[in-house]
């Protein structure tokens, strides 16, 4: 019933959309309907904030994000994203064009309706958590970004700067979270099987907007620790996930054929990384049980009978790239059930898996950097660190036959090599551990990935092979650290998208570190 409803409502969140504000204005029938239930509104918002549909996700997530954090390699030499180069129209329909025409123009309608509708009002704060994702994934992209006169027929919207864009998402989420958590008379009107993360369970929207607070909170605390204490506590002082059945997700339609990582897995274009691959193999005294769930061994070890999972650097020139058949594609245990243990090539697959947008593992490990912070609230930082883990891997067994795996080096994993928990150590050692368990558990959320990678500086990653941004001198270790504005934006809205104030004086540009990027990383 899901799948047949997201359908319609693409649809028609699409029609909705297709027009600039003054168009409509123009256009607009005197005598049409002019509001719209949020119950036709919150399916598309959910859809678009974490790019559901697979050729958005391919042009965004896996072709820069998924690539800037290193879960993911080139493997196709037509594209060049993987060596920094910037592509403008999958910038623009990935990321620009979904957050500001579908989530956050369509959060301000849901807000002017819930105005003279009372009986919208738990719409309304639920909403508000979605436009909350929205926005954080689009300032962490980007930087300082339009905001506070975003979509709302405005040609030249100003720039908010991203430290005002954060604590206003931190006050969203507070205020959505206390109204929700207040409750509200039985005149409300609920969302029902048309809320794709919680089918309208107000407690798992709770739990999900604190969680997320806790994200935000701990995103800027290297730049601003007092407000991210704060806000830290005070999630951490109000229910958050608990376990896996928490995890905010939906499941992607029939018609596009279920996880778009799947989906253009099937196009052959992409592999896993070197540096993913190294530390699946190396972190631990045994192998990571997370990394044959979502890989395959190559084909061409299989073909000399020595199966072996292997990736690629990330940034090689098209001339160096190795043929495809000699590194690991997504044929693992979600996917391709059976090509890890029969080798057989698999002619059909497992097209069902959960498109996630926050899970518990990722909650657990924000509690365990709270707790090396000595933030009040955060639990026994061992306990967090390691439940992390373990979550992380009944994630990645999602609806996985039993048969097919053993759990029997699970404890191994987390109790050996550099995974080990060592209640001595100092902060760093202690952060760098959960920032790098956090890493793999993200896998494949590359947005929050990058992110991550940026603001802690963990793990270390391998500088690309050949960079074409000029910008960036992979020679001496440079990083990609944001994308630049569109350009849709620098010909409309030129005075403020080329503004040199934009981003603490340092203006646009994939070598200008975002507010909270402190710099941890080169």
């Amino acid at each position: 019933m899901k799948q047949l409803i997201l359908i319609v409502f693409i649809v028609v969140g699409y029609i909705l959309a297709s027009c600039t504000d003054s168009f409509d204005e123009m256009n607009r029938n005197p005598n049409a309907i002019t509001e719209i239930n949020p119950v036709l509104l919150l399916p598309k918002m959910q859809y678009e904030a974490i790019n559901a549909n697979a050729t958005e996700y391919q042009r965004g997530e896996n072709l820069f994000a998924n690539q800037y954090c290193q879960w993911v390699a080139n493997s196709a030499s037509y594209f060049n994203s993987d060596r920094y180069e910037y592509n403008n129209e999958w910038v623009t329909v990935s990321y620009w064009l979904p957050y500001y025409t579908y989530v956050l123009k369509q959060f301000l309608d849901i807000r002017r309706m819930a105005e003279t509708h009372p009986e919208y009002e738990e719409m309304y704060h639920i909403a508000r958590i979605v436009a909350a994702l929205g926005a954080a994934r689009t300032t962490d992209l980007f930087g300082d970004v339009p905001y506070s006169e975003a979509s709302r027929g405005l040609d030249k919207s100003k720039y908010d700067a991203q430290r005002d864009i954060y604590y206003d998402i931190l006050k969203e989420l507070k205020e959505a979270t206390d109204a929700l958590s207040a409750g509200f008379n039985e005149t409300q009107l609920k969302y029902g099987d048309a809320d794709f993360f919680y089918n309208g369970d107000v407690n798992a929207w709770i739990r999900f907007g604190n969680s997320l607070r806790l994200r935000y909170a701990l995103r800027i605390a290297f730049i601003d620790p007092d407000k991210a204490q704060e806000e830290g506590e005070a999630a951490l002082s109000h229910p958050v996930m608990t376990n896996i059945s928490d995890n905010a997700y939906l499941i992607t339609i029939i018609g596009d054929n279920g996880h778009p990582l799947f989906v253009i897995s099937n196009w052959n274009e992409f592999r896993l990384s070197a540096t993913l691959e190294n530390a699946y193999k190396t972190l631990s005294t045994v192998p990571d049980p997370r990394m044959e769930y979502y890989w395959g061994v190559t084909e061409a070890s299989v073909a000399s009978n020595t199966p072996e999972f292997k990736g690629i650097r990330n940034g090689l020139p098209s001339n160096q790239l190795p043929a495809p058949n000699t590194a690991s594609s997504s044929w693992g245990l979600l996917w391709a059930p059976t090509w890890n243990s029969t080798h057989v090539k698999p002619t059909s697959f497992t097209a069902e898996y959960p498109l996630y947008a926050m899970c518990y593992s990722e909650v657990c490990f924000l509690k365990a950097e709270a707790g090396i912070r000595g933030w009040a609230g955060a639990g026994n930082v061992k306990d967090n660190y390691e439940n992390g883990i373990r979550a992380s891997f009944d994630e990645a067994r999602w609806n996985v036959n039993t048969s097919l795996y053993s759990t029997a080096n699970d404890e191994t994993y987390i109790t050996t090599g550099s995974v080990q928990w060592d209640d001595g150590a100092g902060f760093e050692t202690k952060l760098e551990k959960i920032a790098t368990q956090k890493w793999i558990a993200l896998f494949p959320n590359g947005t929050e990935g990058w992110a991550e990678v940026r603001r802690t500086g963990y793990p270390r990653l391998v500088p690309i092979a050949r960079s074409e941004d000029i910008s960036i001198n992979v020679a001496n270790g440079e990083f990609i650290k944001k994308l630049r504005y569109v350009d849709i934006e620098r010909e409309i809205n030129g005075e403020n998208a080329t503004s040199p104030s934009l981003n603490g004086g340092k203006g646009d540009g994939q070598n200008v570190r975002v507010w909270w990027d402190t710099g941890r990383y080169d």
